[in-house]
Parts: C-alpha cells; structure tokens; sequence
C-alpha cells in the first residue's frame, strides 16, 4: 500500500511576493484528510508561521520529509532539491530565456515539474490561475497613476483619490474605494477634454474579467468599436460616464490581403494577419491588455503605430495597463517589465524612446509582473481553493512518476513538463534551449 507523499509548501521566491499557494484553512482540510504538510518558514508570506502551524502543519526552514513541493513563482536553481515533485509557474512554456536554467536545473536534478499554467481543461481552458486578480489589481493601479498623470498635466479628474491595490489590503475595500469614484464621476463628471471617456479591453479570459469585474464599480456603458466614429461625431457620449469597449478577435486583427476575418485561419495561418487596433486607439483614453498572446501571432499595439497615429487628432491615448505582461509581445511598447516600486515608463513617439514614470507627454505603460501579489491574502485564498483538489489528488496517490498513472488526474499528467530527467512529449520543444540533447517521455 502506498503512503501519502508529504506536502512542503514553499517559501515565496523573489522580491515583493507575499502569495502563499496553499493558505492555513486549506492545509487544515489536506491535514484532515491524512495528508502532512511542511511549511517553510517566511516573514515575507502573507500568512504567518502560526496560521500555518494552527492549521496543523510543520513549520520548519528546511524541508525533512516533504516529497511534494507546492509554490507560486519557480524557486532559485540553488533551492532546488533534488529528486522531488515541484508544482510551480516556471514561465518556460513561452520560451521565456531567463527561465532556462531552472528548466535546466529540474533535468538535473531529476525533478518532475507541474507547471500551474498548464493545468487547463481538454478545451484548453485554464483551471488554477490568479489571472481575475492580476485584472483587479491591474485595473485599479492603472485608474490610480493615470489620475496621478492628468493632475500632473493640470486635469482635473475624479481618479485622484484612487490608491494603488496594495494601499487597501482587501479586494472589499478596493471596490469601496473604486465605487466611490463611480458616484463621483456620475455627479461631477469629466472636464471635457477627456469625453467621451472611454477604456478598451483586450481578452476574454479570467484577466478580462478581473478588469470588468473591478470596472463594474465604476457602473460603465458599453459600446461597440465599430460605434465609435459615429458615436463621437454625433455626441452621442455623456461627460459623467465612463465607457467600455471589449475588443473581440475579429477587431483586434484583419487579414493582410484584405479579405473576410475567419477564426478558424487566424488560429491556423496568424501570419496573414495584422492589427486592426490602429482604427480604435486613437479614440481611446486607456488600452487594458490581458489577452494571450506568443511568438506565432501579430503585435496588436506596434511602436510604429503609436508613431503613426501620434501625429494625428484624435489621439487621445494616455495609458496602456499591459496586464498580460509579455515583454516585447502583444504590446511592443512593453519593452521591460516593472515592479509595484516602479510601476510605470513612458513612450515617447515623436524620439521613439522611453523615459521612467508617468510624467511625460506620451503613452504611459504599466507593465508589473507580479500584479496579484498587491492583494495577496484574498489572491492566495482564490488560489488555494483552486489547486486544493488537485494537490490532494497528487499526494494521495504517492507516486513521483505522475505522467504514468492513469487514476491521477489527465489535467495534472497534461501540466508535466518534465520527469526523470526527460522533457513530456508536449514540451520537447524546449529541448534546443538545453545546452545537452535532452530525451523526451509521453504521455500516458
């Protein structure tokens, strides 16, 4: 008879983290069950050592018995222990460079690695995610500097009281906060030289609708990109409203040859496709980015663009929140990413450069990596109750070599990039990113 594996949750990896992946109720439920959890020791999670040791688990700073070790972001290389199951966001679907050497070190050191992102439905939807708080989070940072950018340029807006995420310390009080501006913005309005005021989204995913839901606070109309023309020239907007525009794919691109927008053809051949959001941005105050995007596809928001459409009225583009983070993707203007210290630069079209912070006279970029971590209790505890299941799954099964037992979940054989030393057959594609030649393992 097999034994449970010991569950170890890991210590939050790199600067500003404070998520934990399993909060103290849910070890609770897992400890219950007969399944021990470890927990490495951390000032830094938003959890304490004595939530977590209430919960019945095992504080400790190293690891002693724990087989199976549960994160949010992919320990150092020099962390890493060998010859354990580690479930963690690696970032190396993507191809993402910094991210090799721990792809790398897992290979090594004969490291079975489950990769969250990948734990997606046959659909291919994913199922453990902090993408709805990562569009909060985004939305609200975004209200908070774009204010703190229009009082610089002398306009007056009713976004000057919004605070960044982190400041409140609770999705509640977040929406409080956001509501009120709401009912501001409905008995003041806007100063006219910012109406009809209007934000665009991107994406129609757990991003998109962490940004509406937060938007929802705000109690905004929504309207069509192909309205837009027409509903400016006739003055068709109110000044105590703030609009919303939700961009579906057959918006956002349009073939190159001129032809009809088929889904179907630009999931297949993305190549003959472009952006199509030079005919939107120009009426736009905010672009809020939270689609997927990779290599195979069309930017959507160019540097070229941005220069071609800066020169002309409208162009009314204050603020891009790029919550989807991809450094030189989707939003070409993401040219690094930033931290909640540091949270925005500047486009500069007409030098076609950038400067840091918001106070310049061009499009401003958030770009922060790690936005869910500005709300960490409730962000973890969305988390946890999403991969609670799944981990009790795993350690209740007590086996290491997951992609070879059919009882374990497929959505969790699915998510395994590598075992044994060996890349799963799904990923054998990053294979030309190990300096060796690495084998492949299927999946059963």
């Amino acid at each position: 008879m097999r034994k449970n594996l010991v569950v170890g949750i890991l210590r939050p990896a790199g600067e500003g983290e404070s998520r934990a992946p399993l909060v103290p109720s849910d070890v609770n439920w897992l400890v219950e069950r007969g399944v021990s959890v470890e927990v490495e020791s951390s000032p830094e999670r938003a959890f304490s050592d004595r939530e977590y040791r209430s919960s019945g688990a095992r504080v400790l700073d190293k690891f002693r018995k724990a087989a199976f070790l549960v994160g949010v972001k992919a320990p150092r290389v020099d962390e890493l222990y060998e010859d354990r199951i580690y479930m963690v966001f690696p970032h190396v679907c993507k191809e993402q460079s910094p991210a090799m050497p721990f792809l790398r070190a897992c290979l090594e050191k004969k490291i079975t690695l489950i990769d969250h992102e990948k734990i997606c439905d046959p659909c291919g939807r994913r199922l453990v995610y902090f993408g709805r708080f990562a569009g909060i989070c985004g939305m609200v940072d975004s209200l908070h500097y774009l204010g703190r950018k229009l009082e610089w340029k002398g306009i007056k807006n009713p976004f000057s009281s919004i605070r960044p995420a982190r400041e409140y310390g609770s999705l509640k009080a977040v929406k409080e906060a956001v509501e009120g501006v709401g009912r501001k913005v409905k008995r003041r309005g806007f100063e006219k030289k910012l109406c009809p005021f209007i934000i665009g989204i991107t994406g129609h995913g757990n991003v998109s609708g962490g940004v509406q839901e937060l938007l929802g606070s705000l109690d905004p109309v929504e309207i069509s990109p192909r309205d837009i023309p027409r509903f400016i020239r006739h003055r068709k907007w109110m000044q105590n409203r703030v609009y919303k525009i939700v961009f579906l794919r057959e918006e956002k691109f349009r073939s190159r040859s001129g032809r009809s927008f088929y889904s179907e053809e630009y999931l297949k051949y993305p190549g003959r496709f472009e952006s199509n959001m030079d005919a939107y941005l120009p009426y736009l105050n905010v672009l809020v980015h939270g689609s997927y995007w990779d290599s195979r596809y069309p930017r959507m928001v160019t540097r070229k663009m941005v220069r071609n459409l800066a020169g002309k009225r409208p162009f009314r583009l204050e603020f891009i929140a790029d919550v989807s983070c991809d450094v030189n993707g989707a939003v070409e203007l993401t040219y690094r990413t930033t931290t909640p210290d540091d949270p925005t630069f500047t486009y500069l079209p007409g030098v076609n450069t950038f400067v840091d912070g918001y106070k310049a006279e061009g499009v401003t970029v958030l770009s922060v990596d790690n936005l869910p971590a500005e709300l960490p209790r409730d962000s973890s505890r969305e988390f946890s109750g999403l991969i609670r299941d799944y981990v009790y799954q795993i350690a209740s099964h007590g086996v290491k070599d997951i992609t070879r037992h059919a009882a374990v979940p497929a959505e969790i054989r699915r998510a395994v990039i590598a075992q044994d030393g060996k890349l799963a057959a799904d990923f054998r594609y990053l294979g030309k990113y190990i300096r060796q030649k690495v084998p492949v393992v299927s999946h059963e």
